[in-house]
Formats: C-alpha cells, sequence, structure tokens
C-alpha cells in the first residue's frame, strides 16, 4: 500500500487545511512531539495578517469556559444570554484562524461543546467571522494516552494521520531554519532511529530512543524533546559535562544523551566561527568528517551578508561532499537562500559547481 494512504506530512496537512479549512474541521492525528502544533505557525506564515489566529488546549476547558452567562434586558425583559470565551475569536472582525488543540483528550462535555464549533463555525447564537478556518489535533489512540473521539464527534470531521517526520525532514524543515545547534543536528544525522516510528517495530526493544507504548520509558526522543535538548546544550556549555549529562538524560533519555554527547564533545574541538570568518585562509579544518558536516551546519545558520564570502573562501578549502552539503542545505532555508543567492562568492562558487545542485 502507497505511504499516502498511510499517512500524510505535516506541510501536507497544512496544505490540506488551507484548501478546506473554512468549510471542514481537519483533525491531525498523529505521534506525541512531532510538531503538530506548529501548523497554526504554517498557517500563519502563508496567510499573514489577513486573518487572526487563536489557539485553544482542549485539555484545560471545561463546558463553562465556551459560554459565560450574562443578564441582559431585551424590551424591559432581563434575559440570561451567553457570551462566547475570548480565546475563540468570535469578537474580532475578520477571519480567524483556530486550533482546538488536544481534542481527543477532551472531556465528554467539553468535546460535545465542540461538534457544533467544528461542524458548523458557531458558538450559541454566535458564529465566527466567514472565511474563518477551523482545525483540531491529537495524539494516536495507539499511544495509549487517553486521545478518543466518539463516532458522532469523527463523523462531523476529517481526521488525517500525520506522518512522523523522519531525520532528514526535521533537519531540513525545522532544525536548520529555527536555530537548533549543529551537534543536535548532527547526532540525529548520525542516528536518525531517533525518529523512527513505534508503529514500525516489531519489538520496543530494538530502538530504546523512543518512546513505545509496550515499553514506557521515563524519558526518550520526540522532535519536541530534541530541541529542548539543543536549548539545554547551548545554556549550559560553561557547565561539567556531568550536570549537562544529567539533564539531558531528563529530557531524551539515557540511550540519546550517550551519543548527543560524543557529539557534544567533537563540537568542543571545532575552529571558532569568528575563526573561520576572519581567517578563512589559514583556519583549521577538522580532521573528522563528522565534525566538518557540524561546522558546515553551522554555518548554514550563521551565514550573513557580512561573513558570506569569508565563508564561501573557507568552505572551497573543504571537501566537494562538504561544499555540496552546504549548498543543498542553505537553498532549503528561505531567509539564508535569497541572502547566499545575492553573494558574489557563492554565486562564482556555484557557477563552477553547478553539478552539486542536482536533487536540490
Amino acid at each position: 500500500m502507497s505511504d499516502i494512504y498511510k499517512s500524510i506530512s505535516l506541510k501536507q496537512t497544512a496544505e490540506l487545511i488551507l484548501a478546506v479549512g473554512d468549510s471542514v474541521t481537519v483533525l491531525a492525528q498523529g505521534e506525541m512531539g512531532i510538531g503538530k502544533s506548529s501548523i497554526l505557525k504554517t498557517l500563519k506564515e502563508k496567510l499573514g495578517d489577513k486573518y487572526h489566529y487563536c489557539y485553544g488546549d482542549m485539555t484545560t476547558k471545561d463546558v463553562g469556559d465556551f459560554l459565560i452567562p450574562k443578564i441582559r434586558t431585551i424590551d424591559g425583559v432581563e434575559v440570561c444570554s451567553f457570551i462566547p470565551n475570548e480565546e475563540f475569536g468570535f469578537h474580532f472582525d475578520k477571519p480567524i484562524v483556530l486550533m482546538l488543540d488536544e481534542i481527543g483528550k477532551a472531556s465528554k462535555a467539553v468535546m460535545n461543546a465542540c461538534l457544533r464549533l467544528m461542524l458548523e463555525r458557531q458558538l450559541g447564537t454566535y458564529e465566527l467571522p466567514k472565511g474563518s478556518i477551523v482545525f483540531a489535533t491529537t495524539n494516536l489512540a495507539t499511544e495509549g494516552i487517553g486521545d478518543l473521539l466518539p463516532p458522532h464527534a469523527r463523523n462531523r470531521i476529517t481526521v488525517v494521520k500525520v506522518a512522523k517526520p523522519n531525520a532528514e525532514s526535521w533537519i531540513e524543515d525545522f532544525a536548520l531554519g529555527n536555530g537548533i545547534l549543529p551537534e543536535v543536528i548532527m547526532g540525529v544525522k548520525q542516528f536518525p532511529q531517533m525518529f523512527q516510528s513505534f508503529e514500525d517495530l516489531k519489538d520496543p526493544k530494538d530502538n530504546e530512543y523512543i518512546n513505545d507504548p509496550r515499553m514506557p520509558r521515563p524519558a526518550f526522543v520526540t522532535h519536541r524533546s530534541m530541541a529542548k535538548a539543543s536549548d539545554i546544550i547551548s545554556k549550559t556549555k560553561h557547565l561539567s559535562n556531568d550536570i549537562i549529562s544529567h539533564t539531558l538524560i531528563g529530557t531524551i533519555g539515557a540511550r540519546a544523551t550517550h551519543d548527543m554527547m560524543a557529539m557534544v564533545m567533537l563540537a568542543n574541538d571545532l575552529p571558532s566561527w569568528e575563526e573561520v570568518v576572519s581567517r578563512p585562509d589559514t583556519a583549521r579544518i577538522p580532521d573528522s568528517p563528522s565534525a566538518v558536516c557540524m561546522l558546515v551546519y553551522s554555518a548554514v545558520q550563521r551565514v550573513d551578508k557580512e561573513n558570506v564570502n569569508a565563508w564561501i573562501k573557507y568552505a572551497n578549502r573543504l571537501s566537494k561532499e562538504a561544499q555540496a552539503l552546504f549548498a543543498t542545505s542553505v537553498m532549503r532555508v528561505a531567509s539564508k537562500a535569497s541572502l547566499v543567492g545575492t553573494s558574489r562568492g557563492f554565486i562564482d562558487w556555484a557557477t563552477k559547481n553547478n553539478y552539486l545542485f542536482n536533487g536540490v
């Protein structure tokens, strides 16, 4: 069976919501920590300020949080009306994009309160502004963390399964453009099984990095926890390795920490970025291919209009494989692609090495 019948990517899910979200509520269902909530950010990048953006965490809601009673006088008679929670965006004067996060963990009463909102874009007597988009997210039922939707709720929405991003797509679509440390990126590249799905395993013992509902672990790797690991490493470099390791074990688990610390130690031997761009002709080149790759990933994130030509001069001393890695990676980060595209050094290099761009 084709993979398209099994799941679609985060990017494809966002494209679907853009296409049908004003009339159909898409429920994005996928493993924990893979970035489902980031769909709201993706939609904001696509739609801009034509919409307001609203986020509702359904795990924190009770039915009384949806509509609040208010006494009004109509034709001289006092009546009780109900006004909606501002979190749902009914008060805005232009369309909204509303994400109902963790809908599968909502209580029965909250689920029922959401039914009309998801089907008709209405809550009580209030309607969302015309053109508003509503979508929801939840985890897989097979993960065993309480994500269940009754049939009458599922029949009002369209459920899609979101694929767990593999190592390559996470690096290209998220890590390089969001400041994830090069040592973390390299760790994921070296050990791509960190992002394997438990659904692909016959025995949970075959992958000690990830969470598996058949063998729960106190800490494990997800895309979310790996981003947290990057934050931890970046802010604790002045601390001892014992402290860093202990903190990472509580974030990504013991097995991943062992491999990640190897990358941290390797990064300590890299030439500084200041050395590379100030002395591109003489700055030290790492001996290890892994260290070179780490330096390239760092360059993708740190090049700017002031230092890009110096970096290109340094990169010309690296292997063609390393140069190709920089070229293909930097062209996938929108903000950096436009920058290097105006660099005379990069243009000259690309003209001489255009064959390295095959597949970009």
